[in-house]
């Protein structure tokens, strides 16, 4: 029996390795995502452009101007004599925030009341989101050094050391896991699922749809291979190729992007072995409803693009409508892309995270489970 379940896996090591559609997946995919998602989509909030409208021209809005350009997030792109040209810089895109600062902002801050406005470009909500974040958080700072200065100044005109009256409060944040807080320690590992996912799941359906248009797969239910010889023959070198590729993007993401893998290389194993159930047992299903290798692709990506979407990989689950995280529930992606940040960035194990990886298993047995019974419904 085993003889007979080594020669399906080899003649399946074959054929793969022959097609270049699936030589380009396993090979290019990897590397191509990685790096996409690794350098392309980055969240930090880094030189964004600026337009100036300072009509005050004063030291203290010069003072203002140069607290936010020593900063990485913006760099001024323009400095304009009207808050209408400002404005319009934003309206054409050279700009994602205008700084329009009045006249007479220098004497209305000696007096207490000075206003600067910021105009953001709603149009892309999350960079507007950050970049007034960031803007609140330089004037506040700058607010807070002039308030201490002067009111050190005076406690020392009257005599009194400033110190005494110091807050004993420090508010010291610290960043656990990714100090520098880069997008990459982020997206990489949450590639890791995405591509094991086309990789078992479409590789699966495509290598057992290719044997019902080549007409091989009726040749093999006339002999005295058993289904569940079939099953396993099919999908096993799926499930090895993909731990192939997870130890080459864990390289990647430790020689380039300098993310090494804290926790344990088994737990990683062990949660991918669980993963592959449902993906393998996904692409099985696919091949049942797929009379092409082409329909196999296209069922593929409608299977995938939601697990994307609602995994967590890129979108928060927690900001998603209740209903829609009611059905995250039910993503094995989720919960394998949960493992797989904590075993790298955290350094944790399997046994740190038993509750994902149990659900992970339970709806991996759930998913090979049916699409195995339908199969051999469809071979019989």
């Amino acid at each position: 029996m085993l003889r007979v379940l080594a020669r399906i896996m080899k003649k399946e090591f074959i054929q793969t390795l022959r097609d270049k559609r699936m030589v380009a997946i396993l090979m290019i995919a990897p590397v191509f995502q990685t790096l996409i998602f690794g350098f392309a989509i980055n969240l930090d909030l880094t030189a964004q452009p600026v337009v100036v409208a300072d009509l005050d021209r004063s030291p203290e809005s010069r003072e203002l101007l140069e607290a936010i350009a020593a900063t990485d997030g913006f760099r001024f792109v323009a400095h304009v004599d009207s808050a209408d040209e400002a404005e319009r810089m934003v309206v054409l895109g050279r700009a994602v925030l205008a700084l329009l600062i009045p006249e007479g902002f220098a004497r209305d801050k000696a007096r207490g009341g000075a206003q600067a406005m910021v105009v953001l470009d709603g149009s892309d909500s999350n960079t507007a989101l950050r970049a007034g974040q960031e803007i609140s958080q330089i004037l506040v700072a700058k607010v807070y050094a002039e308030v201490r200065g002067d009111l050190s100044a005076a406690l020392r005109a009257n005599g009194l050391a400033p110190e005494r009256f110091a807050s004993q409060i420090v508010f010291a944040p610290r960043a656990w896991f990714n100090p520098r807080l880069r997008s990459a320690v982020f997206f990489v590992p949450g590639v890791l699922g995405l591509v094991l996912t086309v990789i078992t799941m479409m590789l699966t359906s495509m290598g057992l749809t290719r044997e019902k248009e080549i007409g091989t797969l009726e040749q093999i239910m006339v002999t005295p291979v058993r289904p569940w010889q079939l099953i396993l023959g099919k999908t096993i070198p799926f499930a090895l190729l993909g731990l192939v590729d997870m130890t080459f993007i864990v390289s990647l993401a430790a020689m380039i992007f300098d993310i090494p893998t804290m926790g344990p290389l088994w737990a990683l194993m062990g949660a991918a072995l669980l993963f592959f159930l449902t993906t393998l047992g996904m692409g099985l299903f696919i091949s049942t409803v797929s009379a092409t290798q082409q329909q196999a692709m296209m069922n593929a990506f409608f299977v995938l693009m939601p697990a994307i979407m609602l995994s967590g990989f890129v979108f928060p689950i927690e900001n998603m409508p209740q209903p829609v995280q009611w059905l995250t529930t039910v993503n094995p992606l989720r919960y394998f892309i949960a493992i797989v940040r904590g075993v790298m960035v955290k350094g944790a194990s399997l046994a740190d995270l038993w509750d994902s990886a149990l659900k992970l298993g339970a709806i991996g047995l759930a998913v090979i489970s049916l699409a195995s019974l339908r199969f051999r419904k469809r071979l019989t």
